[in-house]
């Protein structure tokens, strides 16, 4: 995914400190292709606020909103003004918005300001003492002096103003797009303060429409009118001015521009959730478990499988461990589980026909771990860390965690201890746990705190088949020789691997 879809987040992340769903998460749980999958807006702000919402690991106001939703999919009139409207946002420009959100543009002193107050008029006196003085000689080489200086603190403003060069003006057209919006009641109506936002802005809009036409002006090499007004704006300094003015306009109204900015973005977000809905087979909203249940699920599908097989299951007291053969389906199904429950927080939106839980849990995961090279870790280190990092978070209790095939970086006998160590206590703290294993002999380790469920597979005439259901038990044994034989290694090679498999 482009890192300007993620700019919002990481501006949210960096400046006010929301943390969200961790890197590691995001990565296992492909957050990323989730977010492409699902996108249905119709602006470059709402593409952020999308990412920025399902990575947001919080319960969004969505769910307060669905009136809106329904209004969009029955009205298409509605939905129609409000895509033309969200559409101007849509140039790849309006990306940069949230790089005058970031940090402080201005820092200039009092003293500085003052300065340039000043020397805006310096050559118009001098030049007028050129014409009326005694000494016009003099006045003209102070005239001269004092325009040179001017075209210095010109330029100076203008190289600043290049920086955003992409970015003011889309920003003067979010919040011309966001009074139009508001115009219609049912919009602003999502958030009662939008109209105090938007007069609050109002001066801002003034200055950054006369940048517009700067630009413009540069842009469209209208040069006669262009050196025209460069020399007007040497003289008085008016972009010099309007630059200091502006930006620190920009800087004192972030907390403005931010709520404008969030208004689109989550409006835009509620029309994509009216499109998407309509091209899925299925959907729900989460529901809150019943009495002596942690969550349940019944035909949840992957949004990112084509084709995926549902799937249902029941979580009460205890947590879940699954047991089954290479590529049957453990770690799509709980990956499954992980994202039905992120998008059921965050977009009020479930990929099943019913599913049950508390979204005020937060999820977690250990799936895809990978040796760190660059600061010399291997796979068992690197593995025990993230495995940490999630034990220490999750001590707390109300998780959701999923795990594939913990510790596979060391031998199989302490493979086994640390595995049942750790997972018995995490399920002691009111969390959910969706653990999967190729080591059959955590269940009988395991029992009392997790229920046993298993994939498998068939084979028939030398073919491997899946079903990628979900069932109770425990898988009697693995595939692993049976593919080697499929594809072809030597008889003597599987015959002796199965000897003492048999044997151990």
């Amino acid at each position: 995914m482009d890192n300007d879809i993620k700019a919002y987040d990481t501006y949210r992340s960096i400046t006010f400190g929301e943390k969200g769903l961790p890197e590691n998460v995001r990565h296992e749980l492909n957050i990323d292709s989730l977010c492409e999958k699902i996108d249905f807006t119709s602006s470059c702000i709402g593409r952020q606020y999308l990412y920025h919402l399902v990575c947001k690991d919080e319960v969004s106001q969505v769910r307060d909103n669905e009136y809106l939703i329904k209004e969009l999919h029955d009205n298409i009139s509605l939905r129609k003004q409000l895509v033309g409207l969200l559409g101007k946002l849509n140039k790849p420009d309006a990306y940069t918005i949230t790089e005058l959100l970031h940090g402080k543009h201005t820092d200039y002193s009092q003293s500085y300001i003052h300065a340039i107050n000043i020397c805006r008029w310096l050559p118009s006196v001098f030049l007028l003492c050129t014409f009326i003085s005694n000494i016009p000689g003099q006045f003209l080489i102070l005239f001269l002096a004092s325009y040179i200086a001017n075209c210095y603190l010109h330029l100076k403003q203008k190289s600043q103003l290049s920086l955003y060069y992409f970015s003011i003006p889309q920003l003067y057209r979010l919040l011309q797009t966001a009074k139009e919006v508001a115009e219609i009641s049912i919009f602003a109506d999502t958030d009662r303060n939008i109209h105090q936002y938007i007069n609050n802005l109002k001066e801002l809009v003034k200055k950054l429409r006369l940048f517009r036409i700067s630009i413009n002006l540069d842009s469209n090499a209208a040069m006669p009118l262009f050196m025209f007004t460069e020399l007007l704006d040497i003289f008085f300094l008016h972009t010099t001015i309007n630059v200091i003015n502006s930006f620190r306009l920009i800087d004192s109204k972030r907390k403005d521009i931010d709520s404008v900015f969030r208004f689109i973005g989550f409006l835009d977000v509620i029309c994509s959730l009216s499109f998407l809905r309509e091209e899925l087979p299925y959907y729900c909203h989460p529901t809150k478990p019943g009495n002596d249940e942690k969550l349940s699920a019944k035909s949840v599908y992957h949004p990112l499988i084509d084709n995926c097989i549902p799937n249902d299951i029941s979580i009460s007291t205890k947590s879940v461990l699954i047991t089954g053969s290479n590529m049957s389906g453990k770690t799509s199904f709980i990956r499954t589980i992980a994202i039905n429950a992120i998008t059921g927080k965050t977009l009020n939106t479930c990929f099943a026909n019913e599913f049950r839980i508390d979204t005020g849990r937060h999820v977690l995961s250990v799936i895809d771990t990978e040796d760190d090279l660059e600061k010399g870790k291997s796979y068992f280190l690197t593995e025990t860390e993230n495995v940490k990092k999630v034990f220490d978070s999750a001590i707390s209790g109300n998780h959701l965690l999923v795990f594939d095939e913990l510790f596979k970086g060391t031998n199989t006998a302490e493979r086994i201890s640390i595995n049942a160590a750790v997972l018995k206590e995490l399920a002691g703290h009111n969390n959910i746990i969706l653990a999967s294993t190729h080591d059959n002999e955590l269940t009988s380790l395991l029992e009392n705190e997790y229920e046993l469920y298993h994939f498998c597979e068939n084979i028939k005439n030398e073919t491997l088949a899946f079903d990628y259901k979900i069932k109770k038990g425990t898988a009697n044994e693995g595939n692993a020789i049976k593919i080697l034989k499929l594809y072809g290694y030597p008889d003597y090679i599987t015959e002796e691997a199965e000897r003492i498999r048999k044997n151990r």
